[in-house]
């Protein structure tokens, strides 16, 4: 009886410890979705090409993201040790350290080509139809993400997860019609071309592909059960995006290098500020929570701009503007996980 007591016990503290996990994991990817918010204000202010402009945000990323991936090992490295050693006191053979299977490092530079695939291809369709149809098709990432995780990663989604999406993209739908119908005038659904909408539902599905397959390797499979570090993830990830968005801009004929100062400072805030920043702690929150929810809880990032934009720009938001940001909030509220 007293063994079944403590095996109980024991069995409450571990769910316990993993649902204050799952809430630590939410709580930085609702801070990664302000982080991410600024980007819209950046991309502004930048005066490179789309695809360069993607090259500077992973290049001035690259430093923060290594810094990360060095803590990361040695923090590794250092565990591995004292397993080691407790495994020498109790006779059984100690596990070899790794820092990732070969299978990780390929994986992860393909989600770098995924990363890349999304910037150029939602810039590409932004240049070509009008900022409603961008941003709209662009979070159709959160559908894409909930269908493909439950189809290829088994992570069904609850009734409950349903409703809070629903929920969020009305809010959000609510936020950027009325924000672009303001600021250009007239309907702003029927202007863009089946190309750059075609363009924008492209990035999408591979921003959703590229948050997939980050979930996979940071939840771990047969080969590699604890799952790889995030920062190793992204730094590899971000590199071979970084040279993806390199050969692109070469290719094409882009502007490469920033025109201005107000350039250069806005390409460095979205290496800094919304890649290493917001990035990151998505690709850690990746290794507690479906990407699925990690999606939907990201569309604050809407909400956020709404606001940078009425603080720097003065575009003051309507009525209709903070019901759209109240459904967003209360959707995101709902699927917060629970004690």
């Amino acid at each position: 009886m007293g063994g079944d007591v403590a095996g109980a016990l024991s069995a409450l503290g571990a769910a316990a410890e993993q649902a204050r996990l799952r809430r630590q994991a939410f709580f930085a990817v609702m801070l990664a979705a302000c982080f991410i918010g600024f980007s819209p204000i950046f991309v502004r202010l930048a005066d490179a090409g789309p695809a360069a402009i993607g090259f500077w945000r992973l290049f001035f990323a690259l430093g923060p993201t290594a810094l990360w991936a060095y803590a990361e090992h040695r923090a590794a490295l250092q565990r591995a040790r004292v397993a080691a050693l407790a495994a020498v006191e109790t006779g059984r053979p100690a596990m070899p350290y790794r820092l990732a299977t070969r299978r990780q490092f390929l994986l992860s530079a393909f989600a770098g080509v995924l990363f890349a695939g999304d910037v150029i291809a939602w810039h590409a369709g932004l240049a070509r139809t009008t900022t409603a149809n961008g941003i709209l098709l662009g979070n159709l990432g959160v559908v894409f993400t909930l269908l493909f995780g439950w189809l290829c990663l088994g992570e069904r989604p609850t009734r409950g997860f349903f409703i809070a999406v629903g929920l969020a993209l009305s809010g959000s739908l609510i936020i950027i019609l009325r924000s672009t119908a303001a600021g250009e005038g007239g309907n702003p659904l029927v202007t863009g071309s089946a190309l750059g909408d075609l363009l924008c539902v492209m990035g999408a599905a591979f921003y959703a592909a590229f948050m997939l397959l980050v979930r996979f390797l940071r939840r771990g499979s047969a080969d590699a059960p604890a799952g790889m570090g995030g920062g190793m993830v992204a730094l590899l990830s971000s590199f071979t995006g970084m040279v993806i968005c390199l050969v692109w801009a070469i290719a094409t004929g882009e502007t490469l290098l920033p025109q201005s100062m107000q350039g250069l400072l806005a390409v460095i805030g979205l290496g800094l500020v919304a890649h290493a920043g917001g990035q990151g702690l998505t690709t850690f929150a990746l290794g507690r929570l479906p990407a699925a929810l990690i999606s939907m809880v990201q569309l604050l990032q809407i909400l956020f701009g709404v606001a940078l934009a009425a603080l720097l720009f003065g575009e003051i938001p309507s009525l209709s503007i903070v019901f759209g940001g109240a459904l967003l909030i209360a959707g995101v509220l709902t699927a917060r996980p629970r004690s």
